[in-house]
Order: C-alpha cells, then sequence, then structure tokens
C-alpha cells in the first residue's frame, strides 16, 4: 500500500479519515506487520488494514449488524465479531470516565481478553450523536488490552472531547506519541 493508494481511498470515502490520518496508523502498522492487530469498527479502509498487516492477525469488532454483514461480504477474508456497547451513550462519558469498571467491553471474541494485542485503531462506535454508544468504552477496553504487549494505540476523532478526554485518561498523555488531525497515537510501552 503506497501513500498513492491512501489517497484514492480517501477521495472515494469523503469524510472519513485524511491522507495524514490514515498515514499516521499506517506507518506503524507497516513497521510493526506482521503483528495482532483489533480495529474497533469496519468500514471501506478495512481492506487496507489486511493488506498492510498481511500475514498477521487483523480482528475486527463491530457493533452496527448492517455494517459488519457489508464488511464480511466487500472484504474477502475478514474477520468480523459483533460488539455491544450495551446501556453506555455519549451523554454519560462525564459519569462514566469515574467507573472504568463498567467500561470493560464485556462480549468480545474468545481469546480477544487474553491476546497480545500489538496495535488497536479506535474508530467505534461511531459517537456522533448524544443518544448513542460514545467511544469512551472502546478507548478503555483498548487500554486494558494494550497494556499485554505494549500496544500502539490509535484513536480516531479526537476533535470531540469525549474521544480526546476519554484517551487522555485511559491512554495516559505521557503516553502520546503523535496526532494527525484528529487520530491519536500513544504508545503503551
Amino acid at each position: 500500500m503506497t501513500e498513492a493508494a491512501i489517497r484514492t481511498l480517501v477521495e472515494s470515502n469523503p469524510g472519513q479519515a485524511t491522507v495524514d490520518e490514515y498515514l499516521l496508523v499506517y506507518r506503524v502498522l507497516a513497521e510493526r506487520a506482521p503483528c495482532r492487530l483489533l480495529v474497533f469498527g469496519v468500514g471501506r479502509d478495512s481492506q487496507l488494514w489486511l493488506d498492510t498487516n498481511r500475514g498477521g492477525t487483523t480482528v475486527f469488532l463491530e457493533d452496527v449488524r448492517e455494517w459488519a454483514a457489508f464488511a464480511r461480504q466487500a472484504t474477502p477474508g475478514i474477520v468480523v465479531h459483533d460488539v455491544s456497547y450495551g446501556w453506555t451513550r455519549r451523554f454519560m462519558w462525564r459519569w462514566l470516565r469515574g467507573s472504568p469498571e463498567r467500561l470493560m467491553i464485556r462480549d468480545l471474541p474468545a481469546g480477544g481478553a487474553s491476546t497480545p494485542w500489538d496495535v488497536i485503531l479506535v474508530d467505534a462506535p461511531r459517537g456522533t450523536r448524544w443518544s448513542a454508544p460514545g467511544r469512551m468504552k472502546s478507548v478503555y477496553t483498548a487500554s486494558v488490552l494494550g497494556e499485554k504487549a505494549g500496544a500502539d494505540v490509535f484513536v480516531h476523532d479526537c476533535h470531540r472531547a469525549v474521544e480526546r478526554e476519554s484517551a487522555d485518561l485511559f491512554l495516559k498523555p505521557a503516553r502520546f506519541v503523535a496526532q494527525a488531525g484528529s487520530m491519536r497515537h500513544y504508545r503503551l510501552r
């Protein structure tokens, strides 16, 4: 995958990640590949992550059944597990940040909680409406799972307070590495 291919992806999928955001993740993943990659969320960029991590283990977690079905149909060989964010809603983020025990995703795939993930990308749930699930549960779960192998963790949409503050709270500012647009990179090792 080259920068030109990433530009083509961005042009064909407007309103998602920017070229610089993709490159931030791509460069670290390409350096660590083949590795164990966990991605919260599927989309038209799923093939990018599979191709970059060829020979490694790539697992996607998705809460929107239609998107999971789309990814399974559109992307040969993809492994997508359905997850639920339960009763958590974006408007609850201030309250939930003080209750991390309520934020661990409980329906991870078999072995998901014990796998030492090398790279984790948090790009789900959508988190765009106050009445829908926010990403605080994904970020917290990524922080717990990422500790096992000292993962590189990326959190998208950090222009929004929920993502930005959850990332700083659970991934820690001292572990912040870089930011491109609204994509933040933390290194847990």
